[in-house]
């Protein structure tokens, strides 16, 4: 008896064990035809806002040169003190003005390849940005006359709360141009599509700046007409993924 009893409960703990392993399998086994089952429409879409820039990025600098470097760095303080404060009389406050270049280099002559040492070089580089847009050719005419004499730039674009509104903008034509794809596949398919299953950003707020110019410093210099600045348009690009059941 002691022993058809531990037979027995054997036995039963094996049936216990197939029957959760078969119950475990089901909701495996629902799930892959549910898969199986579901069908989809994926579509990129897409949309560009351009717009007028607001902002300018002036890019501006003196070099010096010397025998002596202590004076061709004394010359370059003037002179870009003299920039400062034309910059100050246009309305431009110092936070709006940033170094982002200053070096001091030995100058070599040649000769029968043997070098010797002429002098200092002094750069002193610096970034404005104006937010007056009419300003821009002033920056530049003005700031000339007082001792600028390095290569020149300039980039435009817009305030971070003016590129997050034209973003978001441009993100919601963006889903809108998704569904008319979608909608002009599943009518040619001649079936029904449902809300979007999924949406994905495809994209950062993104700029394309084509205006970027180079400034010809000594054209600008023997030129008595103010600079001409034509700001042009910027494009701010968005991208989404969007999956429909059908």
């Amino acid at each position: 008896m002691k022993i058809y009893s531990t037979s027995f409960k054997s036995t039963m703990m094996i049936f216990a064990l197939i029957g959760a392993m078969v119950i475990g399998a089901c909701p495996a086994l629902s799930s892959a035809e549910q898969a199986k089952e579901r069908k989809t429409i994926t579509v990129q879409g897409s949309s560009s806002i351009t717009a007028a820039p607001t902002i300018a990025y002036v890019s501006i600098g003196v070099t010096t040169f010397n025998k002596n470097a202590a004076t061709a760095q004394a010359e370059n303080a003037v002179k870009m003190d003299r920039v400062y404060k034309t910059l100050a009389s246009l309305g431009i406050k110092k936070d709006k003005i940033k170094t982002v270049n200053y070096n001091i280099s030995p100058r070599y002559d040649y000769k029968n390849n043997v070098a010797s040492l002429a002098g200092y070089n002094v750069v002193n580089s610096i970034s404005v940005t104006v937010e007056a847009l009419k300003k821009v050719s002033d920056v530049l005419d003005m700031t000339v006359k007082e001792g600028v004499n390095q290569s020149s730039s300039i980039a435009f674009g817009v305030t971070d709360e003016e590129r997050d509104r034209l973003y978001l903008q441009a993100l919601s034509q963006a889903v809108v141009n998704a569904k008319e794809k979608a909608n002009t596949i599943a009518s040619a398919a001649g079936i029904a599509i449902s809300k979007p299953a999924n949406i994905i950003e495809g994209s950062s707020s993104h700029f394309v700046q084509p205006n970027f110019r180079a400034m010809d410093m000594a054209k600008m210099t023997a030129e008595a007409a103010p600079t001409p600045i034509s700001e042009g348009e910027l494009t701010i690009e968005a991208s989404v993924t969007v999956i429909y059941d059908y």
